[in-house]
């Protein structure tokens, strides 16, 4: 009988009305040809034909997919983390996670790997939308000024050089995990940003850096049908700054 423990890399894919987004071949392709990734779809309580999509593949991948679901939605935060929490089971090296639409292409997953595999001072990897002259990122103008906005404030508050926390592509030792990952966060959306408040309220922001790698993407596209909606926008700074006054409250207790 298979068992899904002597892997040792696990994908977590939130899902949450991913219909007309989730593109079921590139999986296929990527499992027809690729045995050491085991993928956890959390479908979080879709009222569309998700729950059908990501079924079908697990009955065409029985070995390298499991399905968990979210009786109600739960937000994008919460689906990761039960995801993670049930990977972390079967005690695999690795447990990542990759947004469902593919804007990051799934490929994404093993260049994380190779310089997570590499560097054994690395314990968190995550892909980065820099614009370089070898890579491709496409996304819409509006979005990109307000994530650069967004991405520098973040550095100036938490004190972290980094360029792009929002990038949906991240992978992280099993150590990692047990630690980021066993309490609920208090944002839904800004899961990435509240990673690393956490890491730096556990290991310090030198550390921190230190364990930390920020790949840039060979390219990234944004995918239509979006779910975020334009009232995010108004409403990020506001969940930021939420985030740093809970984490800065609780450093000092």
């Amino acid at each position: 009988m298979y068992r899904i423990y002597k892997l040792k890399t696990i994908i977590i894919i939130p899902c949450f009305n991913e219909e007309k987004r989730l593109d079921s071949n590139q999986f296929t392709k990527y499992l027809t040809y690729n045995k050491h990734i085991h993928f956890i779809f959390i479908n979080d309580g879709s009222s569309d034909n998700t729950g059908s999509l990501i079924n079908k593949l697990k009955n065409e991948f029985p070995k390298y997919i499991t399905v968990l679901n979210n009786d109600t939605n739960k937000g994008k935060a919460e689906s990761i983390r039960i995801g993670i929490l049930n990977g972390i089971k079967y005690n695999p090296n690795y447990i990542g996670f990759l947004d469902a639409d593919l804007s990051s292409p799934i490929q994404e997953i093993d260049n994380l790997l190779k310089i997570i595999n590499n560097n054994s001072l690395k314990e968190f990897v995550y892909s980065s939308r820099i614009q370089l002259i070898n890579n491709i990122v496409k996304k819409n103008y509006f979005r990109y000024l307000f994530g650069r906005i967004f991405a520098t404030v973040v550095s100036i508050l938490f004190k972290l050089p980094i360029y792009d926390t929002q990038c949906g592509s991240k992978i992280f030792s099993i150590n990692i995990c047990k630690l980021i990952f066993k309490e609920k966060f208090i944002s839904n959306w800004l899961i990435d940003v509240e990673i690393f408040a956490r890491l730096i309220n556990i290991y310090g922001l030198e550390h921190t850096i230190q364990i930390s790698y920020e790949s840039p993407v060979t390219i990234w596209i944004e995918r239509g049908e979006s779910k975020i909606k334009s009232s995010y926008f108004l409403k990020a700074p506001f969940e930021l700054l939420r985030i740093y006054n809970y984490y800065k409250s609780a450093k000092k207790n």
